[in-house]
């Protein structure tokens, strides 16, 4: 389940942008599924960089500074303070922008962890979700009708002194194992501090008949273009009025425990489209 994946490039193509019908001048727009291509874009060099974003939590988490590494370009700060879980959240709702919710979507965005990044304890990135503000985050269990979610996760730094990540799923089968949290699924991958890494996730939801879902769902990941997880047989819902919500990018410590002390990670380039294409 471990292989290569693609190399991909970066575009920049407007700020908080919704492309719909044919594809903008520069970069890619995936096919919606019916004909239609779209894309959501945003690289936080606009006057307004979260002004797109169709739902923001903790908007006071986050700012925009200079990228360390490249003074012509900007990036987006998210500060977690001393005793506190969030960071925040950025939502890309697909009903709002598309007026129908999928059954695959994909994204990317860039991500560095300052120096200052230096927690035993790991949490929540960004990921999938299909919550509907009912269940499938916060110890509300998924039971294949109410909702689930797909997050990435981070870990507490290891003995490296490096960050490891994976995902972390609500899935429809949690109340029958009697799990009220979600199961964490490690990619096999730390990152350094200082540094930017592009992080790429893909899902495909799994099929329902008759009320039952099938375990044909999965999720893919991979960083700096590389194939690095890969996970099939996926159930996540039972009925097919659960689809992909929103794209969710949350920061979050914990867990039950916040954060030691303060700190702080940096995102860039956030691209969301219905799948995965090496034009993109």
């Amino acid at each position: 389940m471990w292989g290569p994946g693609m190399q991909i490039s970066f575009v920049r193509v407007g700020v908080g942008a919704i492309v719909l019908g044919g594809l903008p001048a520069t970069g890619y727009c995936g096919d919606a599924g019916g004909g239609e291509a779209w894309s959501f874009v945003e690289d936080f060099e606009g006057e307004d960089p979260i002004g797109g974003f169709d739902r923001v939590h903790r908007g006071d988490r986050f700012s925009v500074v200079v990228d360390p590494l490249d003074a012509a370009n900007r990036v987006v700060r998210v500060d977690v303070p001393e005793g506190e879980h969030y960071g925040g959240a950025l939502h890309v709702d697909f009903a709002k922008q598309l007026e129908e919710e999928p059954t695959r979507a994909y994204f990317r965005y860039r991500l560095y962890f300052d120096a200052s990044w230096m927690t035993p304890i790991g949490g929540k990135l960004p990921g999938f979700g299909g919550t509907y503000s009912i269940a499938g985050w916060g110890g509300k269990p998924s039971d294949g009708t109410n909702g689930w979610s797909a997050r990435g996760m981070f870990g507490g730094v290891n003995e490296d002194g490096e960050v490891p990540i994976g995902s972390y799923v609500y899935h429809a089968d949690m109340v029958e194992e009697g799990q009220t949290y979600g199961t964490g699924m490690w990619w096999g991958v730390s990152l350094v501090h200082g540094r930017w890494y592009t992080i790429e996730q893909e899902i495909q939801l799994n099929t329902v008949e008759s009320g039952v879902g099938h375990d044909d769902g999965w999720l893919k990941a991979w960083v700096d273009g590389e194939l690095v997880f890969d996970q099939e047989g996926l159930h996540l819902r039972d009925t097919d009025a659960l689809k992909i919500e929103t794209i969710w990018f949350n920061i979050y410590e914990g867990g039950k425990a916040p954060a030691p002390e303060s700190m702080h990670l940096l995102m860039d380039d956030f691209f969301v489209s219905n799948q995965r294409n090496s034009g993109n």
